[in-house]
This record gives structure tokens, C-alpha cells and sequence, in this order.
């Protein structure tokens, strides 16, 4: 990625191109850096809302013919919302890469935010958290966030509170486009058979429109950890055990990637292979690594039946205080070897390497090359892993969130034993 820059506008818009000559097709996204987190507890669920309604019609564009335009020509477009980005991307044959970047341009500039489309649109984000709730595996992700961040913006829902998407009027969305979607606080960026010359005069030539006001600063993330439980009638419990870990901006953030890469970063990783594999306590167990800008969360999932959830939990345990004792070569060069080929895959797609760029713009200001990418990597040691990991496991009070028939399962202090 060394060819590409960021080429700022006059109106603080930040656009960048990867131009792949030896494809059909083009990525463009536009990347907001605002997401759930900027959302004050008043409008919690906003963002995602937003982003819904984007599609639903604009001073030109009816919500119907936004879809047959986009069918017409055979490409792709979808949005997506997170804890502090929101990102509207289209997947177009090379000829029509600049009807994508209009067509973008349109919607986040020019949405009507009709009554009628509103509503139906509620119904349907009312729709999508209900189906949340009864999913076990998703809601459990929202009460451990909500527990390690506790009454902060970071510990919000992304789809928001059902009191908030039922009250939400136009003059909402209006507002917060105002405040959030500033030129300064959105980047555009492409990949595929396009080049930046002609990305900058179609940045230039359609987004007109956005303000320049001062963009308003997520609060502070301050961890604090707790436990939550449950009790449902299920068949299975599902948990999560975490901790503070660190952000994308920490110099340990490669070094706590590897951890959770060898810990249960797939089938040879050390929960997999000891929980699942010899001892058969869960199907389905991985360690996760959240980074943010000020904080993350370093976590541990997993499924299984109430009569194994308390020999699983002792068994992660022990994993976990074996892991901050010895690290070995082998495990080193295995997650070495999945780096670097994660990297040659994402270049294969136009789709991967567009939102590498608006990742970078936002989170770093910066393009980051694979060659550093694989430089930090390489130089993180097994010390740094023993290192990090000791920190992250006792540096903070643990976070545990558990659904399902909970009342035998071992309680916060009883955990917290098991690092002993």
C-alpha cells in the first residue's frame, strides 16, 4: 500500500484510492467516525437508525428506485454501524464507479427522512432488536459491554434502547447529520479499477453538501468490569469472560491480537484444543480481542450445557494462567504464518482492501502498510505476549455475562479464585 495517500479537500474531506488495474470492479465507501459511542444516552440507537433510513429515499431518489438503480446495474450496496464508525459502501462494475460515488454522495446528503418510510423503518429496527433478544449468542455480547462500561456511551447498544427507536422523529436524524457528518469527520475511499485522480474530482464534484461544524468528542471509555446473569430456558449457556484490553492505538495492540490468536484464535488454539478437543465442555469457544481508541476488551466465548459450565470455567482458567507462563515457537510461527496470509487474501478483494483504507483514515490518520503490519508482528516476542498477557488478566477486574440456566453457575469471586 505504499503507492497510496491521503488527499485532504479544501473542505477537509479526506479521500484515498487502491487502484487494481487487473480487476472488473470497483469498492467505494464512505466512512463516518461516528458511531453508537457518540450518542448520548437521549439518542441512543441513532446512528444504526440513520443508517437504515439513508436507503429509504432522497430528494431525488425514491426508496424503490434506490433499489432497481442499484439491481439495474448488477451492483452491490449496504451500509453497516459500530461502536464509533458507520460506513455506506457500494461493490460496482469499473464503469459505473462514479454513479456509486454520486449515489452515495445522494444519500447521506440528501434524505428525506419521509414520515412513511420512518415508520415502516421502525417497525423493522424493532423487528431486528427482538430478534437480537432471542438470539443468545448476540444479546450476550450487549450485556458484556454494557457491564465492562457501565452508564457510558461505549456500553450503549448499537441498535439502541426500544423506548428510543420508538420515539425517533425527522428532526432527529436532522440534528445529528448536522453535529456528526461533517466533512472533517468523513473520509471516502476506493479499491479496484479506479485511480485517485478520478476519485478526488467525483469527491469533489458530489459531496457538496456536508457541514463543517465541531464535531462533538465521545466521552472517556473508563472499565470497570462486574457480572451479570441471565436466567433463561435454554438448553445451553451461553457466557463470556473479559477483561480490559488494549486499544488500536496502544503499542501492545499486535501483542494482544497474537494473544488471543494463540489462546482461541481457531482449531489449534489452547481453548479449543483443551476445552473442546479433549475434553468436549463446548462446541463453541474463542477469545476475542475488541480494540477502541482508548480502551478495548479482551474476552472469552463460549457455549455449553449448565451441567459443564463450571468445569469449562475452571478449564479457561487454567488456560488463561498457563498462557502468561509459556508461549512456544511453534505457536509463534503459526500465528506469524496466519498474519501473512491474512493479508494476501484481503489484497484479493476490492472489498477488503476499500475498507482497509477508511479504516486507517479514521482510526490513525494514516495509511498503514503490510510490510509495517507484518514488521509489528514480527518483532513482538514471546516475553510481550507473557508480558501483555499478565497485564490484561490481572491489570483489571474481570467482566462476566452469562443467559441460560444460570443459578449453579460459579459466582464473580469464585472466578476470580481460579487465576489464583
Amino acid at each position: 500500500m505504499s503507492k497510496q495517500k491521503i488527499v485532504t479537500l479544501t473542505s477537509g474531506l479526506r479521500v484515498a484510492a487502491d487502484e487494481m488495474k487487473e480487476v472488473e470492479t470497483v469498492s467505494v465507501g464512505v466512512f463516518v467516525n461516528t458511531g453508537s459511542r457518540n450518542e448520548s444516552t437521549e439518542i441512543s440507537g441513532i446512528s444504526h437508525f440513520l443508517e437504515h433510513m439513508a436507503f429509504k429515499g432522497t430528494e431525488k431518489r425514491s426508496s424503490k428506485r434506490i433499489a432497481e438503480e442499484f439491481e439495474g446495474i448488477g451492483g452491490r450496496i449496504n451500509a453497516y454501524t459500530s461502536k464509533e464508525k458507520t460506513v455506506y459502501y457500494a461493490k460496482v462494475l469499473k464503469q459505473h464507479a462514479e454513479f456509486a460515488l454520486e449515489f452515495l454522495s445522494d444519500i447521506l446528503q440528501n434524505s428525506i427522512f419521509d414520515k412513511i418510510e420512518l415508520e415502516k423503518e421502525r417497525g423493522v429496527i424493532l423487528q431486528e432488536i427482538a430478534m437480537t433478544n432471542d438470539t443468545p449468542d448476540d444479546i450476550i455480547f450487549d450485556y458484556f459491554q454494557e457491564v465492562a462500561f457501565p452508564n457510558q456511551s461505549l456500553g450503549q447498544t448499537i441498535l439502541g434502547p426500544i423506548k428510543n427507536i420508538k420515539k425517533f422523529k425527522r428532526e432527529h436524524f436532522i440534528n445529528y447529520i448536522r453535529d456528526q457528518y461533517s466533512c472533517n469527520n468523513i473520509a471516502v475511499a476506493a479499491a479496484g479499477n479506479i485511480n485517485e485522480e478520478d476519485l478526488v474530482k467525483w469527491s469533489k464534484k458530489y459531496f457538496t453538501k456536508l457541514g463543517d461544524s465541531k464535531i462533538k468528542t465521545s466521552e472517556i471509555a473508563k472499565y470497570q468490569g462486574g457480572d451479570f446473569r441471565k436466567e433463561r430456558k435454554l438448553e445451553q449457556i451461553n457466557l463470556v469472560l473479559g477483561f480490559e484490553g488494549k486499544s488500536y492505538l496502544d503499542e501492545d495492540y499486535y501483542a494482544s491480537q497474537i494473544l488471543a490468536m494463540i489462546l482461541g484464535g481457531g482449531m489449534s488454539s489452547r481453548l479449543f484444543q483443551e476445552v473442546r478437543e479433549n475434553r468436549g465442555l463446548a462446541y463453541s469457544i474463542y477469545a476475542f480481542n475488541y480494540a477502541y481508541k482508548d480502551s478495548g476488551l479482551f474476552g472469552i466465548y463460549a457455549g455449553t450445557t449448565p451441567e459443564k459450565t463450571n468445569e469449562l470455567i475452571s478449564a479457561t482458567c487454567d488456560e488463561v494462567k498457563k498462557i502468561c507462563g509459556k508461549i512456544s515457537s511453534q505457536e509463534m510461527d503459526r500465528v506469524h504464518t496466519q498474519f501473512k496470509a491474512g493479508l494476501l487474501m484481503a489484497k484479493e478483494s476490492t472489498g477488503s482492501r476499500m475498507q482497509r483504507l477508511g479504516g486507517d483514515i479514521l482510526s490513525h490518520d494514516r495509511l498503514i502498510s503490510d510490510k509495517e503490519i507484518l514488521q509489528r508482528v514480527s518483532a513482538v516476542t514471546k516475553a510481550d505476549i507473557a508480558r501483555v498477557a499478565e497485564a490484561i488478566f490481572t491489570g483489571s477486574n474481570p467482566t462476566f455475562t452469562a443467559i441460560g440456566k444460570v443459578k449453579k453457575v460459579m459466582d464473580l469471586d469464585e472466578i476470580k479464585k481460579n487465576f489464583n
